[in-house]
């Protein structure tokens, strides 16, 4: 039995729908990713190329670095606002200057995290281990 055929068999699909169309939906939502929500941030000098090297897909524009400051200006582009969650990763290194629904929208996450941190230290006083020791 040829491989295709056993692939076949095990898919699934609703009525109507082909394999091509669904891969070339998928594909567009991978590699078309939509914009539509433009993020200006500044990024500290020491995690610039961290940050170039993984925002490469959301940038819009190189920063113009003229070497001097110790904070850079770069411009993103996001599909959706949740996408911007991922700046989150840079701590206190990024800071969003604009729009303003972005800045809201990393504050109530860091916000939320810390809530859960500080629940967690709670729940986890008297335990030795959230101390180091065993």
């Amino acid at each position: 039995m040829r491989a295709a055929t056993v692939l076949e068999d095990a898919v699934r699909r609703r009525p109507g729908v082909e394999l091509a169309d669904a891969w070339e939906r998928l594909r567009r939502q991978v590699e078309e990713r939509p914009g539509g929500i433009d993020v200006v941030v500044r990024v500290r000098r020491d995690r610039l190329d961290l940050f170039l090297r993984m925002m490469t897909g959301w940038l819009t524009e190189l920063p113009a670095d003229d070497g001097t400051g110790d904070w850079v200006t770069a411009r993103l582009s996001y599909g959706e606002l949740g996408e911007a969650r991922q700046l989150l990763a840079f701590s206190d290194r990024v800071e969003v200057l604009s729009p303003p629904e972005v800045r809201a929208e990393l504050a109530g996450a860091a916000a939320s995290v810390t809530e859960l941190y500080r629940r967690a230290g709670r729940e986890s006083e008297g335990n030795p281990r959230s101390e180091g020791r065993l």
